[in-house]
């Protein structure tokens, strides 16, 4: 049997998911289906026979007893929540000042993998500087690297017509 209520129907099928998981409460029940499953419990005895069930379940619930969870229990629970990466998890006393140290500045777990990236950079380096050829100048080569910097820094004066000429270029 089915009833419509605003712009949804009703099955009894519906009814009894609503039933399983909101009780039997219809204050309790979805604001957008609660008129028409009040309209399919007038209707239906299928869905009365539900409704008690229902009311006989959460009175026994009601009345079970609820303890309150056993200290031990409370901290399994608070040791196995997820933890954001930055919250610190003791205190300096437990650790050591340089453990602490590391925690703070890499907190996302074991600092072996950006450490053994970064030492591996810098025997990359070594090696790559080791085997390069640097040119080694002498003086000769030196007073030769001078005199092009002289010659070079005479053109750019001509190129951006410097008034003032050096004397020899005056002859």
């Amino acid at each position: 049997m089915e009833l419509k209520a605003m712009d949804r129907e009703i099955t009894l099928e519906r009814f009894t998911a609503i039933v399983d998981a909101y009780g039997a409460s219809p204050a309790r029940w979805p604001s957008g289906e609660r008129r028409a499953a009040e309209a399919l419990l007038a209707v239906s005895a299928d869905a009365r026979a539900l409704l008690a069930e229902a009311r006989a379940l959460d009175g026994m619930l009601a009345a079970a007893p609820v303890e309150a969870p056993s200290g031990a229990l409370v901290e399994r629970l608070m040791a196995s929540r997820p933890r954001p990466a930055t919250a610190k998890v003791s205190s300096p006393k437990q650790q050591g000042f340089f453990r602490e140290l590391i925690s703070a500045i890499w907190p996302y777990g074991s600092p072996a993998l950006p450490t053994g990236a970064l030492a591996a950079s810098i025997m990359l380096g070594i090696a790559l500087g080791s085997v390069s050829e640097i040119a080694v100048l002498d003086g000769n080569q030196i007073a030769a690297a001078s005199d092009e910097a002289e010659a070079g820094d005479r053109l750019i004066a001509l190129a951006l017509a410097d008034i003032t000429w050096p004397e020899e270029w005056m002859q």
